[in-house]
This record gives C-alpha cells, structure tokens and sequence, in this order.
C-alpha cells in the first residue's frame, strides 16, 4: 500500500474501523463484569462478616462489664426538687412597687476645661492643638464658630479665649502671667537720721 492511499479514504475507514472495536470491547466488557466479578463480593463478604464477629465480642464485653459490677457501691440517688413555700402575705403589708426611673436630665457640666490644648490667639481666631497630623494637628476656630466640641464665645487678646466645650463655659488663659515680686511686703523703712534740716 502507498502512503497516499492511506491518507484518503482508506485510512480513515481504518481508523473508524479500529474506533468502533475499542468501543465495541469496552461495552461487553461493562457488561461482563458483574459476572466476572463475583471473587470481589466473596472478599466483601467475608470483610462484613469479620466485622459482624468483632461487634459481637465488644457486645459481650459490654454486658459482662455491667453484670460484673461491685456491690459496694451504691447508685447515686437524684432528688427530686421541691420548691420552697412561699411567706404568707399580710394584708397589712403594702404591695411592692417597682422603683421609678427618675430623669435627672443631661449631666453637669466639668468642673473644668477638659478640651483641646489652647496654643494661640490671632485677632479673633483661637488655635486649639488637635490630635491629627500635619495640617490637620492644629484646630483654628473663630469666634462663633464651632469645631469637635469646643465653640470660642470671644477672645481678649493677647491671653486669654471664652469657649463653650461639654455644656459648660469656660476662660482659657494662653499663658500664666504671675509677678509674685508685687504680692510681697516691701522690706522695712530705715531709719532717718542722714537726713539734715537746712535753713532756707
């Protein structure tokens, strides 16, 4: 046969030809197979009926363990809960009101200022240090406004910002100024015996 014979039409009824057997044999072959395969229901048998005898031996230990029980020691006993009697009521005692909820209303304002640091004072415009970053780190607020809590009512300039914060209002001095020098006595007078009368 030549090469090119079997390129055409002969190969491939060749080929259909070899497509069909193998399908042909992988039928009967399924079909067969229950007939074939009677050793392997022999083998699962035998594997159901090795279980089946390991079963009876853990029954039969099982009941020998409860027959063989000691005698000395007694079953616990489970009591059976009786409620308590309830006191008997008198008629004199008032019946039980459940306590009111009284609304006292929004708590008190701090006693203190417990806002954002202050850290300057522009004109009308308080700077308040803020917990974030970079431009967001300082608070500017003017007055009027309000931001996360703190509202400036006025400002004195240089030292000293009015804001309302928790309810309450509250003076915020920029810096301390105390001159203690002023507050202490002033040293005794000597005494004046240079000074000299002098005729005029």
């Amino acid at each position: 046969m030549e090469l090119d014979k079997l390129k055409g039409p002969v190969g491939w009824s060749a080929l259909s030809i070899l497509v069909i057997l193998v399908l042909c044999f992988l039928g009967i072959s399924s079909v067969l197979s229950p007939l074939l395969g009677q050793s392997s229901s022999t083998i699962s048998s035998s594997a159901s009926d090795l279980l089946l005898d390991q079963y009876e031996a853990n029954l039969q230990k099982d009941i020998d363990r409860f027959n063989g029980r000691s005698p000395f020691f007694k079953a616990i006993s489970i009591a059976r809960y009786t409620p308590p009697t309830p006191p008997p009521v008198r008629r004199d005692d008032p019946p039980d009101v459940p306590d009111q909820i009284v609304d006292t209303g929004p708590p008190p304002p701090p006693s203190r200022y417990m806002g954002p640091t202050l850290i300057a004072i522009i004109g009308n415009e308080a700077w308040f240090r803020s917990p974030g970053s970079g431009l967001d780190a300082v608070l500017r607020i003017k007055v009027g406004e309000e931001t996360q809590g703190v509202k400036v009512i006025s400002t004195k300039a240089p030292s000293v910002v009015t804001v309302e914060h928790r309810g309450g209002v509250y003076p915020i001095p920029l810096f301390e100024s105390k001159e203690d020098f002023f507050a202490e006595e002033a040293p005794p007078h000597g005494p004046d015996d240079f000074l000299k009368e002098v005729e005029g």
